[in-house]
C-alpha cells in the first residue's frame, strides 16, 4: 500500500539506544532486600523506602530479593513480630508492584567479579551488577552494601539532592 500524495506518515517514537525506559519520570532504581523488607514489615522507616512506592521509579531488582525479602519476614514471624497472614499479604503485594525481576544467574559472573574485587558476599553483589548494567542508583538501608556501591562508583538511591536543587 503506498501512501497517499501529501499525507503525513505516523510520527515515530524516537527513543535512546540501548534505553528500555522511556521517560525521565521513569528512571530504574536497583531495590534490595532490605528496602522491600520494609515496605510491608511495620518497622520503623528511617531509610524512606516507602517514597520508592510513591514515586514513579522503575523498580528493578535480581529475583533472589523475593526469596530474601520473604526470609526476613518469616524470622518475624518466627519471633511473634508477624503473622502468617501477614507474611502471605506481604508477599503477595510484593509480587504485585511491578519489579522487574532479573534471573540470578544471568548476574552471576559479574557479581563474582564484584564479590572478589570488593571482599563482598555475592548475594549482594547481584544487586550491584544489575544496577551497574543499568546505570541504576542502588536503593539500600544496608550500610555496608551501600559502602560497596559507592566504592565502584555507583549512585545511591536517597543520597542524590531532591530535582529542585540540582543544578544541570
Amino acid at each position: 500500500m503506498t501512501p497517499r500524495r501529501g499525507a503525513r506518515a505516523p510520527a515515530r517514537r524516537v527513543r535512546e539506544r540501548g534505553s528500555r525506559y522511556t521517560s525521565v519520570s521513569e528512571r530504574p532504581v536497583v531495590v534490595d532486600a532490605s528496602i522491600a523488607f520494609l515496605w510491608f514489615a511495620n518497622e520503623p522507616d528511617r531509610s524512606g523506602a516507602r517514597r520508592l512506592l510513591d514515586g514513579t521509579s522503575h523498580l528493578l531488582a535480581p529475583d533472589l530479593m523475593a526469596v530474601e525479602t520473604t526470609n526476613a519476614w518469616g524470622e518475624k514471624l518466627r519471633r511473634g513480630e508477624m503473622e502468617p497472614s501477614d507474611v502471605d499479604q506481604a508477599v503477595t503485594r510484593l509480587l504485585a508492584l511491578g519489579i522487574a525481576w532479573t534471573p540470578a544467574a544471568a548476574l552471576l559472573r559479574p557479581a563474582a567479579r564484584l564479590a572478589v574485587d570488593l571482599g563482598h558476599p555475592v548475594y549482594d553483589c547481584l544487586y550491584l551488577a544489575l544496577a551497574a548494567a543499568h546505570a541504576a542508583p542502588i536503593a539500600t538501608a544496608d550500610e555496608r552494601l551501600r559502602k560497596a556501591a559507592e566504592r565502584i562508583g555507583l549512585r545511591v538511591w536517597g543520597t542524590e539532592p531532591p530535582a529542585s536543587t540540582r543544578r544541570s
